[in-house]
């Protein structure tokens, strides 16, 4: 019985032995790890990776102040472009104000103007000391008007301009009639007869327009001479010209339109200068990038609708 007890205590002796060597094992292990971590090289490394990272700090530190740099620049440069825009912004709505404002002075000048009558050609000095009587006695010799009609003249009068030498062309002569039924009535009557000759003098009439309006006009005269030239019979209803073309009649808003339109057809013209400054770099780019002034009222929508059925209707025709 002892015998068996000795034996089975002998395990745990063994035990405890291993477990002995097994701590001093670890206990060496953690010696060396501790003069690893005491000697220079690993001192040397760790104040390394400190430098490396307190380098790293600086040039982060300088970059952040280029950053910061570039960033104040580039905000004074959108501020200096946002304030020259705004600028610009001022200045376009100054000048639309002002074309607002010059529309409608022309407006009422052109109302101002509805019932006169503007006559060309007749001599200097023709009138005698009465403007208003030769005038209505001259409208009722060369006209057909009915004896009762009371053409009620207001005024009569040369133009506001210097008399010129004799060689030269006379003033017009404004006629200012009461009714503008009456004016009307005139234009008419002097349109269905055509020409007035007065002695060596052709005399015309027309409405009185505002000088702006004259202007515009007038761009058409080189249109007119070309039309003329081929015999084809136009109109010019205050600033657009209606051309009478074999295929039907065609509005146009603009000289440089009727021109474009005169040179896809091959009829040769001078080509218009613009009354408000056009250049011709202008129109060019236009027509190279193939913009178009455009008018948003109703009535020019539906003039360009007609403008472009006509075309497709003539391209089929063709």
């Amino acid at each position: 019985m002892s015998s068996h007890k000795k034996s089975t205590k002998m395990p745990k002796a063994q035990d405890k032995s291993a477990q002995v060597a097994q701590a001093n094992t670890c206990l060496k292990q953690a010696n060396v790890a501790s003069s690893e971590a005491e000697s220079p090289g690993t001192n040397m490394d760790s104040e390394g990776i400190i430098k490396a990272i307190d380098d790293l700090k600086t040039a982060l530190k300088g970059d952040n102040a280029k950053l910061q740099q570039n960033i104040d620049h580039l905000g004074h440069e959108i501020n200096g472009k946002l304030d020259n825009i705004a600028t610009e912004v001022q200045g376009l709505a100054e000048r639309v104000d002002e074309r607002k404002t010059q529309l409608k002075v022309l407006d009422l000048e052109s109302r101002s103007r509805r019932n006169n009558v503007r006559v060309f050609g007749v001599p200097e000095g023709k009138e005698g000391n009465s403007t208003t009587q030769y005038i209505e006695t001259f409208l009722r010799s060369q006209l057909q008007l009915p004896e009762d009609l009371d053409l009620n003249i207001q005024r009569a009068h040369r133009t506001l301009a210097t008399k010129p030498p004799p060689d030269s062309p006379p003033r017009a002569i404004i006629v200012n009639f009461l009714e503008f039924s009456t004016k009307e009535k005139i234009l008419r009557e002097v349109w269905k007869k055509g020409k007035i000759q007065v002695g060596s003098s052709t005399i015309h009439f027309d409405h009185d327009y505002a000088p702006e309006i004259v202007k515009k006009r007038r761009e058409y005269n080189v249109i007119k001479k070309a039309l003329k030239a081929k015999g084809i019979r136009f109109q010019t209803p205050f600033t657009n010209m209606r051309i009478h073309w074999e295929s039907g009649t065609r509005t146009y808003s603009s000289a440089r339109e009727a021109y474009n339109e005169l040179k896809r057809r091959g009829i040769q013209s001078e080509e218009p200068v613009t009354a408000d400054g056009g250049s011709r770099a202008e129109w060019s780019l236009r027509e190279r990038l193939g913009w178009q002034p455009a008018d948003s009222s109703g009535a020019a929508v539906a003039l360009r609708a007609k403008n472009k059925l006509q075309d497709f209707q003539r391209s089929i025709a063709e």
